[in-house]
């Protein structure tokens, strides 16, 4: 058994080099799609829920090159096609932690969830985007200045909602320049802009770019912004049962960053392989750099935390020794 699941590996690194899309494996009704990398005799010590998208690659790399093995971890990675179902596990106990957006954390722990941080997944930067306002092919929007008062279209109480207003801030927009509108699916959402019936949306990347290629204009964007936008975060249940988790955890995703750089044709294909990557964007779209192992700032904690509070969405929201993990201070 050991040998067999042995050679499935070396063959599915082996399609990783020639570029084919491996299969994954279905797991149960409710818990998406999950890939078990670990000797049979071992214990599972993690099962983290993920969504398909381009942040996530570390992981996939420290699964695929079997890193966290390589510390004596055994990771179970469960890929969700929603947010929404991936919480749902979450909350029924069925995963010990989570890759999500800063504030989705801070709601889940506002809900009861007892998480704990251990590093940002992906921060803004000054020569990379994410996230962008896109207007709609035809729609004579050149400039953000031209989509006052027009509809842009989002999923609201969400970091696609949280972007929107730090975005427009950012560029000293006063609240109201433009209309939300609320458009929660995302491949809906870039349909509804792709075929004009909203002037404009706010968009991820790499759909990002693929709407830009079929005509979007990206009128503003998150490197106007300095902020951790995703997260991994553990159970603290788990963490102060295993101390040497969060050290061993940490070192295997430390090296998977540096795997990604110097290997980006193959973390490339695994990100085409492993997430909701467009195909006909592979070739036209550059890996964004990842941020080294670390939690996020107390300022991004805080102004998570202003904007949940002006919104109305939670009272009593966590503070930054509430939902970022340290050893001294659990």
């Amino acid at each position: 058994m050991s040998g067999h699941r042995s050679g499935n590996r070396s063959k599915r690194r082996r399609f990783l080099r020639r570029g084919i899309s491996f299969p994954v494996r279905p797991w149960g009704v409710g818990l998406g799609l999950l890939l078990l990398l670990c000797a049979p005799a071992a214990a599972r010590d993690i099962r983290l829920g993920i969504l398909p998208v381009v942040d996530t690659l570390p992981l996939r790399v420290a699964e695929e090159e079997s890193l966290f093995e390589g510390e004596g971890l055994c990771v179970e990675i469960v890929s969700f096609q929603s947010a929404l179902e991936r919480d749902a596990a979450l909350q029924a106990g069925r995963l010990d932690g989570y890759f999500g957006d800063l504030l989705n954390t801070l709601l889940l722990v506002r809900s009861g969830v007892d998480l704990r941080i251990l590093t940002t997944a992906f921060h803004t930067r000054p020569d990379a985007r994410m996230f962008g306002i896109a207007a709609a092919p035809g729609a004579g929007v050149q400039d953000l200045e031209a989509l006052r008062g027009r509809s842009v279209a989002i999923s609201r109480a969400t970091v696609i909602e949280y972007l929107l207003d730090r975005i427009l801030a950012a560029q000293g927009k006063e609240p109201g320049f433009v209309k939300k509108e609320e458009i929660k699916k995302m491949p809906i959402r870039l349909q509804m802009l792709l075929s004009g019936n909203v002037p404009a949306a706010l968009l991820p990347e790499p759909l990002l770019t693929l709407a830009e290629s079929r005509g979007a204009t990206v009128v503003a964007d998150d490197r106007v912004l300095d902020t951790a936008l995703t997260v991994i975060a553990l159970r603290l249940e788990l963490l102060e049962g295993r101390p040497d988790l969060p050290e061993r955890f940490l070192r295997a995703y430390g090296r998977a960053l540096t795997w990604i750089g110097d290997h980006p044709k193959a973390a490339m294909e695994l990100l085409t392989a492993r997430t909701r990557f467009p195909p006909e964007m592979k070739g036209r779209y550059r890996l964004p750099g990842f941020p080294g192992v670390g939690a996020p700032s107390r300022r991004d904690v805080e102004e998570a935390r202003a904007w949940i509070a002006q919104q109305g969405l939670a009272e009593g929201t966590p503070g930054y020794e509430e939902v970022v993990w340290s050893p001294e201070r659990p």
